[in-house]
């Protein structure tokens, strides 16, 4: 199968774009067609959705992959259908492939019992068990990659959550923002394929210093 490429992921050509947007918005309820006003409503969406998720999820609350799920429902459930439901094509980024849609919900079930059930609720205390905890978390979910779109700010809510129930303010993701500080975003997706390695110290001191700046 062929692929087409986008300045964020590699997807088949076959893939459902929104008719009239030359294949660079994907299809959603309300037939936008450029980028950056998709671009913009999933933005304020997100605000909306963080707000609430406050509002929803508790100190100790144990996070299981149909919250998950119901986080990326909640959050993108007005713009596209497939909102809160795993990808069915495949995703690669700059050559690094993320699950097979065959396989995430295999994946999806062992990253609750392996991860979710071990970190959370998050009552960490000591800064680098935290950063610990949120680290192999957000690793282990962008390694599946569960939705068409969204996996990595679903990824930061979920670390939100997670330093809410720690007790800790809301964090402050500058540090691997691509458009404030692009050095940075390169050593988290250095990061991220570590971790793929089994190696968690790199994102570990990614979210240390977050954790420090926020």
């Amino acid at each position: 199968m062929k692929s087409k490429n986008s300045n964020r992921y590699a997807v088949p050509e076959s893939e459902n774009y929104e008719p009239g947007s030359n294949d660079t918005v994907l299809k959603n309820y309300l037939g936008i067609k450029t980028q950056s006003e998709i671009e913009a409503l999933e933005a304020e969406e997100l605000e909306r959705t963080e707000l609430e998720l406050a509002k929803i999820f508790g100190k100790n609350t144990l996070f299981s992959k149909n919250d998950i799920c119901n986080i990326h429902e909640l959050w993108l459930g007005d713009i596209y259908p497939f909102a809160g439901k795993y990808r069915t094509v495949n995703m690669h980024k700059d050559g690094f492939p993320f699950c097979n849609p065959n396989l995430i919900a295999v994946h999806m079930e062992k990253f609750e019992k392996e991860y979710l059930n071990t970190y959370t609720p998050c009552h960490y205390s000591n800064l680098n068990e935290l950063a610990h905890a949120i680290g192999i978390v957000h690793v282990e979910f962008i390694l599946i990659h569960p939705f068409r779109e969204g996996n990595g700010r679903v990824a930061r809510l979920l670390a939100y959550l997670m330093g809410l129930q720690a007790e800790r303010p809301p964090l402050d993701f500058t540090p691997i923002d691509q458009t404030v500080d692009y050095e940075g975003f390169k050593n988290y997706i250095l990061a991220i394929h570590a971790g793929f390695e089994g190696n968690y110290m790199p994102i570990q001191k990614i979210f240390r210093n977050i954790l420090l700046l926020s």
